[in-house]
């Protein structure tokens, strides 16, 4: 006895997908939330122009970025701010920015930026494969939790600016962690952040016979922050949904 004929023609659909145009729409806002979140000249000291605009070419295939760039820009030779870099690192993962920010460090931090790294048993978690994607699921959960508290617009609070040593203020995305390499205002001042998947380094640079001002570096740190806050929200919420059998089904004859 044979089975009756049924027509193996099906075509999965995706239940509320958008397809290749909405992942390129995606990945649009995600360039612009990305540019946006660098320093402008409003929040620069006056006379600063830019000389370098952040440059998100796509990165090479199997990198760890999504986007990646530097602006640069430059005062009178004799200004207190002469140059200011700024740095953007939008990772795919929290972890990843983490180990980012450890490195950008370098040896001499006496505590990495990754909060893995922040319990030495978890640290040993994150190298096992079996607890990657249940810490990847945990963070992901914590992540969307403050999403709420990031879109009401608080800032970052974010401590240590102006000082030697690890910072860390807020929840999830909210999360800032600040570290300053180095901060001598006769001849350089550089701070690394991280909030979620983004990472920035700011390094200030005074003119010749100068000084950089009281406070320049906290008041940079604090925006930056803020921007880098507002990224990283923007990074959760744009992110690809995963996959899951629910969110498809099968149309016969189609």
């Amino acid at each position: 006895m044979g089975l009756p004929a049924v027509s193996c023609a099906h075509t999965l659909v995706r239940m509320g997908g958008v397809g290749e145009e909405g992942n390129r729409a995606r990945a649009d806002r995600l360039c612009a939330a990305f540019l946006v979140s660098f320093l402008d000249a409003a929040a620069l000291p006056p006379g600063m122009r830019r000389i370098r605009a952040p440059d998100v070419a796509a990165p090479p295939s199997g990198s760890r970025t999504v986007h990646q760039g530097q602006a640069i820009w430059l005062g009178a030779p004799d200004a207190e701010l002469y140059r200011l870099d700024d740095t953007r690192w939008l990772l795919r993962s929290p972890r990843r920015a983490g180990e980012l920010a450890g490195e950008l460090l370098g040896p001499a931090a006496t505590q990495p930026l990754a909060a893995a790294a922040d319990d030495p048993r978890r640290a040993r978690e994150d190298d096992d494969p079996r607890h990657a994607r249940e810490g990847d699921n945990q963070q992901r959960a914590r992540e969307e939790d403050s999403q709420q508290h990031a879109r009401e617009g608080a800032d970052p609070a974010v401590g240590g600016a102006g000082g030697a040593g690890p910072s860390t203020s807020g929840k999830g995305p909210r999360q800032v962690r600040l570290h300053v390499v180095r901060d001598t205002p006769s001849t350089e001042h550089v701070s690394v952040l991280q909030a979620g998947s983004v990472v920035a380094r700011l390094r200030a640079v005074p003119g010749e016979g100068s000084a950089l001002p009281d406070g320049l570096a906290a008041e940079l740190g604090r925006l930056v922050a803020q921007r880098l806050t507002e990224l990283a929200v923007a990074a959760l919420e744009l992110r690809r949904p995963g996959w899951h059998p629910a969110r498809w089904i099968a149309r016969p004859n189609r």
